[in-house]
Formats: C-alpha cells, sequence, structure tokens
C-alpha cells in the first residue's frame, strides 16, 4: 500500500513539472513572437518617417498586428501630438496676449466672417464626405493638397461636390458662402477640422523666386518679373531681352509691399480670429502628415500626392548664399514685413544675413 502512494505522489509531481515547464514555455514564446513584431513595425515605420521630407511622393501608412496595435499607435504619435499641442497654443497665447486677438464667435450673422476672413476663405478647401477644411498656402505643397483633396472626392459620397458644380471635388469656403449663404461657411468653421501647412517664410520666398521668376514658367510670371525690375531699376528691360530679375531686387520689392499668393504673409489668413486644428510644418512635413492621417483616419485609403518642384530653397547654405547678397538696412526692413508670420508660427527671426539655423 504504502509502494502503490510514493508511486502516486511522484506521478503527480511529474506531471505538475511538465505543466509547469509547458506554461513558462508557452508564455515566454508568445513573449518573444510579440516582441519581434513589435521590432520589425517599428523598423518599418523607422524607414517610412526617415524619409527625405523634400520627397511628399511616400506613403504615409502602416499596418499594425492587431495584438500590439493600439500600443505602438499611442507610443509612435505621442511627439507628434505634443508638438501638435504646442503649436495650437502657442498661436493662441500670440493672438490673445500679444495681439489682443478673440477669435470670431461662430454666428452665422457676423458679417465679420465675410470681411476679416475673405483671403482664409478664398484659399480654403472643404471635403463635406470627410469634414475636412484645407487652407492652401501656396510654396508649402499647395498642389499636393489639391491632388489629396481629388483623391478623397473620388472615395466619398461627392454629395455637395455635385451640388455645387465641382466636377473635380475642388471647391472653395468663398464658394460654399456664394452657394449657401454666410451661415453654411460658419457652420464649417465651426465643426470641420481645420487645416494649414506653413513654412519658414524665408525659404518659401526664396522658393517662390526661384520657381517663379528665375524659371518663369507662363507668360505671366515673365511680365511679372520684368514689371519688378521697371520698378526697382527705374528703366524698362528692352523686350528682346530675357529678364534677370536678381535675388536682392526682389527682396527689395517684396520688403516695399510687392504682392503675390506665393510670397505673401501667411498671417492674412486669419489664424487668430478662427483657430487651426492642425498647423504641419514644412520643415517635419513626413511627420506631420503621418499624424495628420491617424488623426482623421484616411492613411489606408489615400497617400500623400508627389508635386516636388526642385528648387533647393530649404537647403540651409542655398538659402545663406542668397541671403549674403542682403543689406542690413534691407533685411530689416524686409523683417519688418514678415516678423509676425515668423512669431505666429514659431520660426526664429533671423537678425543677420547669416543668421540662418
Amino acid at each position: 500500500m504504502y509502494r502503490l502512494t510514493l508511486k502516486r505522489v511522484l506521478f503527480l509531481m511529474l506531471l505538475l513539472v511538465i505543466l509547469t515547464i509547458s506554461a513558462y514555455t508557452l508564455y515566454f514564446a508568445r513573449y518573444i513572437i510579440v516582441k519581434e513584431s513589435i521590432c520589425l513595425v517599428k523598423n518599418d515605420l523607422t524607414e517610412v518617417m526617415m524619409s527625405s521630407a523634400a520627397d511628399t511622393s511616400n506613403v504615409i501608412s502602416a499596418k499594425l498586428p492587431a495584438d500590439v496595435e493600439k500600443m505602438l499607435k499611442n507610443k509612435t504619435y505621442q511627439h507628434s501630438e505634443e508638438i501638435q499641442e504646442q503649436r495650437v497654443q502657442h498661436i493662441k497665447r500670440i493672438c490673445t496676449e500679444e495681439y489682443k486677438i478673440q477669435p470670431l464667435p461662430f454666428n452665422g450673422t457676423d458679417k465679420r466672417f465675410s470681411s476679416h476672413l475673405r483671403a482664409r476663405l478664398r484659399t480654403t478647401f472643404v471635403n463635406d464626405d470627410y469634414k475636412l477644411l484645407v487652407t492652401v498656402v501656396y510654396k508649402t505643397g499647395s498642389q499636393g493638397w489639391k491632388k489629396l483633396l481629388k483623391q478623397l472626392y473620388e472615395r466619398g459620397r461627392n454629395v455637395s461636390q455635385k451640388t455645387l458644380g465641382s466636377e473635380d471635388g475642388l471647391y472653395t469656403l468663398s464658394q460654399v458662402k456664394k452657394q449657401y449663404g454666410l451661415n453654411a461657411v460658419v457652420n464649417r468653421l465651426k465643426n470641420y477640422f481645420s487645416i494649414i501647412f506653413v513654412r519658414h517664410p524665408y525659404t518659401r520666398m526664396l522658393s517662390a523666386y526661384k520657381e517663379k521668376l528665375v524659371k518663369m514658367p507662363n507668360k505671366f510670371y515673365e511680365k511679372k518679373s520684368r514689371g519688378i525690375i521697371r520698378q526697382v531699376r527705374s528703366i524698362p528691360l528692352p523686350d528682346s531681352e530675357t529678364p534677370d530679375l536678381k535675388f536682392d531686387e526682389f527682396v527689395q520689392f517684396v520688403a516695399n509691399g510687392g504682392w503675390d499668393e506665393h510670397w505673401c504673409p501667411i498671417l492674412n489668413k486669419k489664424p487668430c480670429h478662427v483657430y487651426y486644428d492642425f498647423i504641419g510644418h514644412l520643415e517635419t512635413f513626413q511627420d506631420d502628415v503621418a499624424y495628420l492621417f491617424h488623426l482623421i483616419g484616411i492613411g489606408n485609403i489615400v497617400e500623400f500626392p508627389e508635386c516636388h518642384h526642385e528648387t533647393r530653397s530649404g537647403d540651409l547654405a542655398v538659402l545663406k548664399e542668397h541671403f549674403s547678397q542682403i543689406s542690413q538696412t534691407l533685411l530689416t526692413k524686409l523683417n519688418t514685413r514678415y516678423k509676425n508670420d515668423f512669431k505666429i508660427f514659431d520660426y526664429r527671426l533671423p537678425q543677420n544675413n547669416t543668421d540662418f539655423h
């Protein structure tokens, strides 16, 4: 009887050991699988995020394993979320504390939405399917945003666009106002997700100069270049000669108030009167677009189109080379015109013609 009981005890002990080893083996196997999945996904995301900021053709999305999706999403976008919060709060602080400007009340009968926001309404495109407002700033990827809105139009219900007579899905708040009245505009400003992308004011200005007034892609800008030369040199350029506008001449024209959508201050979009929900910077384009697509839930259905015009204006050496032609007096005058853009979008205002970092 005693020997039989001992055998049972030993058997039970052996069984317990086997079960314990099996449990630990399964636990560590799952741990290793999940850890490897996280590493692989992190590597994929890193490759996407480290792509050249100048190349906006990359797909800003990644497929995450279901069992680690929530964990990785929170960690991946945490830094971007913090940056957005800083940018939004910075604008609100500058507007209210330094400029003493309060946002407009969302009242459909308030005529200030027409008078104060004229430039914003004209350049803010609407997508009713995804409830988006995209304010286009020229020389900050504007063509890409228009192409993206066309992609969303093709995948949406397209009801409002068709009633506005838009065949490609591109229509602005100004067109909404003309078709449906001011109240429809105010309703969208209040309830839709508003987006703007900005850029260092002087790299944007340099890019406009090189693309529009050096390359002169059409007769309009050839004529504009001739007009600027006539103004700053006080003598007209013979029709037989190709315009050769110098950068310091262009800066002189701009500092004296010369206007064009491609280099005018972004402050005319009135970010103080109606706050933006998302403020992207061209300098952090890839990270910002990735987080934006995540926020509005379009990362799996569209990708940002390729619309890159090579001017190397964001290259620090190129920027310094051009601004080295500018006198301190002229730079000071130019700073006066753009200082609000520098302040409100949190860029550093250069104090001399080599003060670029």
